[in-house]
């Protein structure tokens, strides 16, 4: 709950790498995440750390949407791909990558380290088969949800979470 009520999207890091012990902890998250029918070979993860490749996705993604350093400056990017079919069962692929990023959030807000879910870097990503190469994303994979990660001044603190926020409805 502690990570839950204090995790927040992060867009400011020092700069500081993420330590191997840090990047296996996030990692271990992830594969605890649950994923729809256990088809865990329908979705790959790719660790960026490497300073020119986070440069190529940021212009990547300052050409698509005319906006500057959409990783805000993170030393490290994770970005979650999926095999998509273009119908309905697609939500289960989506939903997969969420939950493994959510679950890197998660991870990251009890390691102390900065993340924020991001979206519009990776729409770059997906549309650049160049990158995706570099990338080394496996064919018939798409990159649907990232999050950037890393060492932040920002702390965390409780939030207050607004009962109500989201319309519900008990069905007793």
């Amino acid at each position: 709950m502690k990570a839950l009520l204090e995790r927040k999207s992060v867009r400011s890091y020092t700069g500081t790498p993420v330590t191997i012990e840090q990047r296996n902890q996030l990692l271990k998250a992830a594969y605890a995440s649950p994923v729809s029918m256990g088809q865990y070979d329908t979705v790959e993860l790719t660790v960026v750390q490497n300073p020119e490749l986070l440069a190529q996705i940021d212009d990547t993604a300052a050409k698509r949407f005319g906006r500057e350093k959409m990783l805000y400056g993170a030393p490290m990017l994770i970005i979650a791909s999926t095999q998509l079919k273009g119908d309905a069962t697609d939500n289960a692929a989506y939903s997969n990558t969420a939950t493994i990023i959510e679950n890197l959030n998660l991870a990251a807000v009890d390691l102390d380290l900065g993340a924020c879910h991001i979206w519009g870097a990776i729409v770059a990503v997906a549309g650049d088969d160049g990158l995706k190469r570099s990338l080394k994303i496996s064919e018939g994979f798409t990159p649907v949800a990232g999050l950037v990660v890393g060492q932040t001044a920002d702390g965390y603190t409780d939030r207050d979470i607004p009962e109500g926020r989201i319309k519900t409805e008990i069905l007793d």
